[in-house]
């Protein structure tokens, strides 16, 4: 169902997460409604396509998306599949991708607009998470991409790595490629665990100045509290759900499921 009403990878410095950070994270949510509020402003739960809501695909071919169950909210979820070869996708020049992007729209991801986003994302048992080694592997996994098509780190990216999930930011006065250029941040939110929802919920003020504002929760804990530049100046940026990664030589799967905007917390988060 719809609604609407109105790189490339860089390795970074990891951050430390405690054993108990990691339980509290990562442990099985209660008991909760996953059911969408009327007040959003948007959702989409790929009840009937796999291009629902706006989405396009950009993968080799469109069997890389499937539409599976059940999902965190009802039925349906949307898988994303790459296979061996799947390179030259989009940009992806020798990196596998079988992505959903939602285009560009003055409705959401443009400079001042002030919102608030959920969606759920899932590893299935099958999934290879990015192994260590002596060339950098990674996988790029939900972002807020910016708009221009030179290149440049996505302004907003969960990311996969050998040693667990993290988030990264990227904005500013000049586009970030690498983890010294100004206008970084990353930090590492715990590891990857297999057939089980991760939840999250941003709050974002969109900016290229020094006024913007991220924040994260995952299952319910705060994993980030983030103020800067979030945006390029003169960009806007654009939602993905991403399958992108290093070359691992076997297919690769992951799940989303339950996207939402809002204007408040209440209207794209999880109930109790």
């Amino acid at each position: 169902m719809c609604r609407d009403r109105v790189t490339r990878g860089v390795r970074m410095q990891l951050l430390r997460v405690t054993a108990f950070a990691v339980a509290c994270v990562l442990a099985p949510p209660p008991p909760a409604s996953a059911q969408i509020s009327p007040s959003a402003a948007w959702s989409c739960e790929f009840a009937n396509s796999t291009t629902a809501c706006g989405f396009y695909l950009q993968a080799a071919a469109s069997n890389r998306a499937a539409v599976v169950g059940p999902g965190r909210d009802g039925s349906t979820a949307i898988e994303l599949t790459t296979h061996l070869g799947d390179i030259n996708i989009a940009g992806s020049d020798s990196n596998e991708r079988a992505d959903l992007a939602l285009s560009p729209s003055s409705r959401y991801c443009n400079q001042g607009q002030d919102e608030w986003w959920a969606h759920s994302l899932m590893f299935p048992p099958s999934y290879v998470a990015p192994p260590a080694g002596a060339v950098w592997n990674w996988g790029a996994l939900f972002d807020f991409h910016n708009s221009s098509s030179g290149g440049g780190q996505p302004n907003f990216m969960v990311y996969a790595t050998p040693t667990g999930l993290e988030l990264h930011m990227a904005g500013g006065a000049t586009t970030v490629n690498r983890p010294t250029d100004p206008g970084y941040y990353s930090i590492a939110i715990g590891p990857i665990a297999k057939n089980v929802w991760y939840d999250f919920v941003y709050h974002v003020k969109w900016s290229s100045g020094s006024d913007g504002l991220f924040q994260a929760w995952l299952n319910g804990r705060q994993v980030m509290n983030y103020s800067g530049p979030n945006l390029y100046v003169g960009q806007s940026c654009y939602l993905k759900l991403a399958n992108y990664h290093t070359p691992l030589g076997v297919p690769i799967s992951v799940i989303h499921s339950r996207v939402v905007r809002g204007t408040t917390q209440a209207d794209v988060q999880i109930g109790s």
